[in-house]
């Protein structure tokens, strides 16, 4: 039975933990919209700093992540609601992404090397599963092979950058927050 100390903790975990996505979230758009260079003509870029944060801390807070599936459905309907105007994208991402990683959260060590390359796989197969969606629902007018050199190349080139830029810095941010 929790004591009322340890209850106060574990919610205020939770909260900080929910600021940190939520955080994220904000900072998607905000680098979008800083560095006009990421939105070319030629070639597009989504910035996914919050799929990082989700990645990691699942892969720090293997006992206790239940909530983070929560949290990456709210959000992930926030992100269908501000981002793509389409509900059901995020909304399907970001959980899925939350049973996903935790299903291999046991096999993957905690190590630069192993989260970037969790981290890319799901960026991968969630760019894969928005571009298939969208020409399912005839929203994208490309094919395959624009959608990897003008889109999935860069967004995994920039996303990987990001990942490095923060790993350190999230890293113990988010240690501190699993404890």
């Amino acid at each position: 039975m929790l004591n009322m100390v340890e209850l106060k903790s574990k919610t205020a975990k939770y909260i900080e933990q929910f600021c940190l996505l939520l955080l994220g979230f904000f900072l998607d758009g905000v680098i979008k919209s800083v560095f006009p260079i990421l939105n070319r003509s030629t070639f597009q870029v989504s910035v996914q700093i919050m799929l990082i944060i989700l990645v990691m801390m699942i892969l720090r807070d293997p006992h206790e992540n239940n909530h983070l599936f929560f949290y990456s459905l709210i959000l992930g309907i926030l992100y269908d609601s501000y981002y793509s105007r389409i509900f059901g994208l995020y909304t399907v991402i970001f959980p899925l992404t939350v049973f996903i990683v935790q299903k291999i959260q046991d096999y993957v060590p905690e190590s630069i090397l192993f989260e970037w390359s969790t981290y890319f796989i799901v960026l991968t197969v969630s760019l894969i599963y928005l571009y298939l969606i969208g020409s399912f629902l005839n929203l994208v007018m490309v094919d395959g092979t624009r959608f990897i050199t003008d889109w999935l190349g860069p967004t995994l080139l920039v996303n990987s950058v990001i990942f490095l830029i923060l790993y350190f810095i999230l890293k113990k941010v988010i240690s501190w927050l699993c404890k």
